[in-house]
């Protein structure tokens, strides 16, 4: 077990992990009090959950109630209560669930569909209305119980945040949470309030809690690996480690992460299909029949699920309810075990391949398989991915404790102290730009009809690939990758404006984006303002014109993209970050034959 060292900074500071779920979210913090070893509690009294019958719980259902002005009226556990269920009934309200999973990347399949949003507010007003909720009842919870974090909240000390996220998710999806946390009035919307924020996948975020909450000595030994199975509301996160070092412990990504849209809410998905399939022409077919029904397969049935020899009951109604030909019992509805297992196989099945794929790209024999989450309290999810891993030869584990806090804790562990010292990239990474032409090269020829004069009077050809990171590269934290264009204009007081593709075909090296136009997705898009007189004056065919050459940098390593573009100014690079990139809902086909960008050249 790794252990935290002093806080090493000069003043006092809270630092909140808030893991947004699909179903369930927490938050755990810690206070940095300097010379002190931090400690990471969890929030574990929320409203709603009062009482001598309610259990201190670190999660909180991810629900809100809105009334039809759009006014939030409910959320969390008290969205769960009766009182705000009739409510919502005699009001009017629209409930709202499962929302995290509307900021998926398109490229995210979905194997059942996704209950619509009934209101009219954006996911992004969804989202910062929940972190705006969930950040109050933290914040009340900590001046509660701590007198030094009470002492911070009163006296506006900076807070860190660091938001979790899924494997799959990137720079888009990055961007859209933190401007909800800063509609949420998390921090300000400036450079300094962008510093606050900080995000770690789920899957790494788990590794760390794994660490430092007993991982065996013989699993965190050099050149050992370990592959985290994060089963979640929403989503199956998959990560595999290289262990570098034991003591102190460090590790980087072996494998590309996975994620897949298989947590336990596409099992309740399935569930709601197949009631509506066996209560079709009955009265229980009502809405309100089945929403009881699934409120109890939720609670209950699926959670206590383990054999699919054995019936399960769904209690839903009263003595009066009864049907034998539904196999429905005084307000119990019976599911046989194959109808059960019919619900649970089709994500089991799609975790055992990710399982295989994560470990066929490493040595099976000196890996680890962990399995975390809240869908990982399943006894038949655990019991059958068990079963696979004993026949394929592999040890698997479900490790002791609350691993439905594992994200929140394990985010503020990445925050304190990070031992992932690289990861693998998940695509390929470039821009796109012009190339001059050459009639000796066969593909050139092939796109004579898109050929231009650029202003140097040359003909080049628009939608060539700079490859700038590639597919399975393994990248270090501090580790820069560049790429040499250059840009031509006739205005001096214009911008550098650069897209950041990412490329997600099967291709090594692709060289054109018109080859693969689906396979290409315009992540972000850098611009900077060059001096006027940094700028190379030439002249052309048709008068003078003005010429930048430039590097495009990337730093990957990190669990977020960081880009920049860098030129000289009086001998001196002059870098501009990419804090300001705009970050566009990438879509399969974002990018195709779109318009190009300027006039840029390899330099």
């Amino acid at each position: 077990m790794t252990r935290l060292q002093p806080y090493q900074g000069t003043s006092r500071k809270l630092v909140l992990a808030i893991d947004i779920g699909t179903t369930y979210s927490g938050v755990s913090y810690c206070v940095l009090d300097p010379g002190e070893v931090p400690k990471i509690l969890s929030v574990t009294r929320f409203p709603g959950q009062e009482g001598e019958n309610k259990s201190r719980d670190v999660k909180i259902p991810s629900v809100l109630y809105y009334d039809k002005q759009g006014h939030i009226k409910a959320a969390g556990a008290e969205a769960t209560l009766q009182g705000t269920q009739i409510q919502a009934v005699d009001k009017g309200w629209i409930r709202v669930e499962w929302f995290k999973l509307h900021l998926r990347p398109p490229s995210m399949r979905l194997s059942e569909p996704l209950p619509k949003i009934a209101t009219q507010k954006s996911v992004i007003d969804i989202f910062a209305d929940y972190l705006r909720y969930v950040v109050k009842c933290a914040k009340k919870f900590i001046s509660d119980s701590s007198p030094i974090g009470r002492k911070l909240l009163e006296t506006d000390a900076p807070i860190e945040f660091i938001l979790s996220h899924p494997n799959g998710w990137a720079g888009p999806q990055q961007s859209k949470m933190r401007r909800a946390a800063i509609q949420a009035g998390l921090v300000s919307d400036d450079s300094e309030g962008y510093s606050k924020i900080h995000f770690v996948t789920e899957g790494e975020a788990s590794l760390h809690f794994c660490i430092v909450n007993g991982l065996g000595d013989d699993v965190v030994k050099t050149h050992k690996y370990v592959t985290i199975v994060d089963a979640g509301g929403g989503t199956i996160d998959l990560s595999t480690y290289t262990f570098l070092s034991s003591s102190p412990v460090s590790a980087e990504e072996s494998v590309a992460p996975n994620c897949l849209v298989e947590g336990s809410t596409v099992v309740n998905r399935r569930a709601d299909k197949l009631l509506k399939e066996k209560l079709t022409g009955s009265r229980f077919y009502d809405l309100e029949y089945r929403n009881a029904m699934l409120d109890n397969f939720e609670t209950t049935t699926k959670p206590t699920f383990r054999d699919s020899k054995k019936t399960s009951f769904i209690r839903f109604g009263g003595p009066r309810d009864t049907d034998e030909k539904l196999n429905i019992k005084r307000g119990v509805l019976s599911l046989s075990g194959s109808e059960m297992e019919s619900l649970f196989q089709p994500t089991i099945n799609a975790i055992r391949t990710a399982i295989n794929g994560q470990l066929a790209q490493v040595n099976a024999e000196n890996s680890t398989i962990l399995l975390v989450g809240g869908f990982a309290t399943s006894p038949f999810l655990r019991s059958q991915l068990q079963n696979h891993a004993r026949i394929k030869g592999l040890r698997l584990f479900c490790p002791e404790g609350q691993t439905s806090k594992a994200v929140a804790e394990g985010a503020l562990l990445f925050y304190l102290d990070n031992m992932v010292r690289a990861r693998v990239a998940r695509h390929a990474y470039g821009t796109r730009y012009r190339i001059y032409y050459d009639a000796r090269q066969p593909d050139h020829n092939k796109r004579k009809k898109t050929i231009v004069r650029d202003l140097e009077g040359k003909f080049v050809v628009p939608g060539a690939f700079a490859m700038i990171i590639p597919k399975g590269k393994v990248v270090s934290e501090q580790e820069e990758f560049s790429y040499h264009l250059s840009w031509t204009t006739r205005n001096q007081d214009d911008f550098i404006v650069v897209s950041v593709l990412s490329y997600r075909g099967s291709r090594p090296t692709p060289k054109w984006t018109d080859e693969e136009p689906d396979a290409f997705s315009t992540l972000c898009k850098i611009q900077g303002k060059p001096a006027r007189t940094s700028w190379i004056r030439k002249i052309g065919p048709d008068g003078e014109y003005l010429r930048q050459s430039f590097k495009v940098i990337f730093l990957f390593g990190l669990t977020e993209l960081k880009a920049q573009i860098s030129w000289m100014e009086n001998v001196c690079p002059v870098p501009y970050l990419a804090i300001n990139i705009i970050f566009h809902n990438a879509s399969s086909n974002s990018t195709g034959q779109g318009e190009e960008v300027g006039g840029l050249f390899v330099a």
